[in-house]
């Protein structure tokens, strides 16, 4: 008899066999943990680690042998659901043998990490299928023995793992990725979506930072002060580890706006992986627009010759995983040397309890990161267990950090940081971060109106203030609606507008419309209105800035977009507050604690300065301390559920939602469909607004939405939400 562990997917994909499938997912999971170990878990626990995941492999789906689950998988009608939960059969044959770590990996496998604090108050079994599990089991054990064991020769050594041995929460995700991400993998293997010809190109670091030397060289450049003071800061970043015996896990780079982080902090990060041998390095971003920038400079300075861009530099928008085995193949991995993507996909992914997201996390061992903008990469309240993160990677898992912005706070210091006498090292030289410091001073004043503002009122006041005018607000929703407003002001062809609302190709053609405008010194007649995605990062400069009131730190980014070379004797950055109550304005909670401290800073007349950062955010975390202190807890005592709930850089819940017309036909006439075709042509949409609008969900790839509703180059997906706001308004009954 051929037993079976996958039935067929699809036409012409023969089913996969159960040896197949467990020996796959066995060399697989081995394989990646072999690759870890050269980076983490090299002490006395390595031996206990090997066991743990080579007993969860081998037993993840013996349940599956089960005569129901066998009869299900040989029908060629596939069924939603095996008759007999599967998973259970393997908690139970390694609960019998105390190897409770095994079994915890092998309950969590489709379903996701639990509070571990759970699992010993209610046990590891399914309780409804218990009995009928344990009167098989032997059967079931003996036709796995039959099938399988004579091919697993290696012995398994390492004492019983029926406790955590010497692990952190975050060594127990990791682990838990290899199983995943061998469980995964084999599947695509199996049912032809795994391309068999791919290998991620080697990280190559040396070679790559001569490239990016000789890009950084061929650059045009006048002979300003500026221009020489980033080519010193260049040079630093690259020949700073040589010199030095030994390389700091974890240092910041305080260097202010304009002054070429993102080549000379490469520089430095492929320095340190050539003498480390460290094997991929991630560009950790805060919003998603400043990606594609950073992108298609990477790509044109790190890629070697026979190389494919796509493949050395990884372009990872957002978080987008999917759980439905039709739709894992769109979930974007960490495979590439050059992994580029966004601080709430990044730090999602470290508190993530879920096999589809987890499964990434195993690239990170003997990584480089660059934090950017490191500022604005996390809500307050997340803070101390990020930082937490950071320093356990640092000291075990042989990771090295940068922490940069132009107005960076030093959060470390902080004693609800833990271990407050931590002093980091700057990249930056001293006597070059003096230099690069007085181009700061005066460069911009701080205006602020505190009268609440209609959207109306917002537009008529936006037309008194010298132009070009970059207006950054709270909400997608507020920003598409003043964007609107403001076109009846200035008219639509002086109005721009740059959210999360339209799709990387659009925001990319926003942001080369709005560079082109700014080079017309004559024009400037015109204003951007956008999310905080243009505050940080973005190489653009203004003469005039309006920032919401959301957070000191936020304020600082943007006057990074104002004046940014001093071209303007005379550059105003204003603080406003809009009227929540009016039409077309939404509130964003999440500024609730930084908007006011900001307030009272403006009301006594305090200096808008970087050096009043740290401060602000000690007010800010000290005012979020009993949720920050719940976060360290809950992963104290593996609360991996907990965390992840409550670890969330934005509340709401929001699904990829396909706009670009021709990909949606190629989705539905099944058409080849890859994680990058899903990231450029989609948005992120909240679920409420995909329910208000009835947008279908696709039956080939579950967990993707199909936007059929109206979406504008100009406004993106807003443009059908404003005009179901405008039909509410009118009291008109959606049909």
């Amino acid at each position: 008899m051929t037993w079976l562990a996958r039935s067929s997917q699809q036409q012409n994909v023969p089913p996969e066999t159960y040896l197949e499938h467990v020996f796959g997912v066995f060399v697989r999971s081995r394989c990646y943990l072999r690759r870890i170990q050269k980076y983490a878990w090299r002490n006395e626990d390595a031996p206990v680690i090997r066991r743990i995941l080579a007993l969860a492999a081998e037993y993840h789906d013996l349940g599956k042998l089960d005569d129901a689950n066998q009869r299900a998988l040989a029908d060629t009608k596939k069924a939603a659901h095996l008759p007999m939960a599967h998973a259970d059969a393997g908690v139970a044959h390694l609960l019998s043998s105390q190897e409770k770590l095994a079994a915890f990996f092998v309950r969590a496998h489709h379903i996701g990490l639990p509070d571990y604090m759970d699992i010993d108050n209610k046990g590891l079994r399914n309780q409804r299928i218990q009995s009928d599990v344990d009167a098989r089991l032997q059967c079931y054990l003996s036709r796995h023995n039959e099938i399988v064991r004579p091919y697993i020769t290696d012995k398994i050594t390492g004492g019983s793992s029926s406790v955590f041995p010497n692990l952190k929460a975050a060594d127990v995700r990791l682990l838990f990725s290899c199983l995943t991400h061998a469980d995964h993998g084999d599947a695509a293997r199996a049912s032809g979506e795994e391309p068999s010809h791919f290998h991620p190109p080697k990280i190559r670091a040396a070679e790559r930072l001569e490239k990016l030397k000789g890009y950084v060289a061929s650059l045009p450049a006048d002979a300003t002060d500026r221009n020489r003071l980033r080519a010193t800061f260049f040079a630093a970043c690259a020949d700073s580890v040589s010199d030095a015996d030994d390389v700091s896990p974890v240092t910041y780079c305080d260097a202010p706006v304009g002054t070429g982080k993102t080549t000379a902090v490469m520089a430095r990060l492929l320095a340190t992986a050539a003498k480390h041998g460290i094997r991929r390095v991630f560009v950790i971003l805060p919003f998603t627009n400043i990606i594609s920038q950073s992108v298609k400079v990477y790509r044109k300075a790190l890629v070697l010759p026979g190389e494919l861009a796509e493949d050395v530099v990884a372009e990872i928008h957002c978080r987008a995983d999917f759980d439905a085995p039709a739709s894992r193949k769109l979930t974007a991995l960490w495979d590439a040397p050059i992994v580029v993507t966004t601080a709430v996909a990044f730090f999602e992914t470290l508190a993530s309890s879920m096999p589809s997201t987890l499964r990434r996390m195993q690239n990170l061992p003997g990584s480089a990161i660059f934090l950017d903008e490191a500022h604005a990469m996390l809500p307050a309240k997340l803070l101390p267990l990020a930082w937490q993160w950071i320093r356990y990677a640092a000291e075990s898992w042989s990771c090295y950090w940068i922490l940069a912005s132009g107005s960076l706070c030093h959060f470390w210091t902080l004693e609800e940081f833990g271990d407050n006498t931590v002093r980091l090292e700057n990249v930056v030289p001293i006597n070059v971060q003096q230099s690069l410091n007085r181009f700061e001073v005066f460069r911009v004043q701080h205006c602020y109106r505190p009268k609440a503002m209609t959207l109306d009122t917002l537009s008529s006041w936006l037309r008194g203030l010298a132009g070009p005018i970059l207006v950054v607000l709270n909400t997608v929703h507020t920003a598409a609606a003043a964007a609107r407003t403001a076109t009846k002001e200035f008219g639509e062809e002086n109005v721009f507008h740059l959210s999360t609302a339209l799709i990387p190709a659009d925001r990319e053609k926003t942001l080369e419309l709005v560079r082109m405008r700014l080079k017309d010194k004559k024009n400037t007649n015109w204003c951007l209105i956008a999310t905080s995605c243009v505050e940080a990062g973005i190489d653009l400069s203004f003469r005039t800035g309006v920032r919401e009131c959301a957070s000191l730190l936020s304020l600082l980014q943007l006057a990074g977009r104002v004046n940014r070379n001093a071209e303007f004797s005379d550059a105003a950055v204003w603080t406003i507050c809009l009227d929540a109550c009016s039409m077309g304005i939404t509130k964003n909670p999440a500024y609730d604690t930084s908007s006011r401290i900001l307030r009272e800073y403006f009301d006594n007349n305090r200096e808008i300065l970087p050096a009043l950062c740290t401060e602000a955010l000690k007010r800010e975390v000290r005012e979020t301390a009993s949720i920050s202190r719940e976060l360290t807890e809950k992963e104290s005592i593996f609360a991996f559920s907990t965390v992840e709930q409550k670890f969330r850089v934005i509340d709401d819940c929001a699904f990829s939602a396909v706009v670009h017309q021709k990909l949606i036909e190629r989705i539905e006439n099944w058409g080849t469909v890859s994680w990058r075709d899903i990231q450029n042509g989609s948005v992120h949409v909240r679920k409420k607004i995909i329910e208000k609008l009835a947008i279908p969900e696709s039956q080939r790839y579950p967990g993707v939405y199909l936007w059929k509703a109206e979406y504008s180059a100009f406004l993106g997906y807003m443009e059908a939400v404003l005009k179901l706001a405008d039909i509410d308004k009118e009291g008109c009954a959606i049909i």
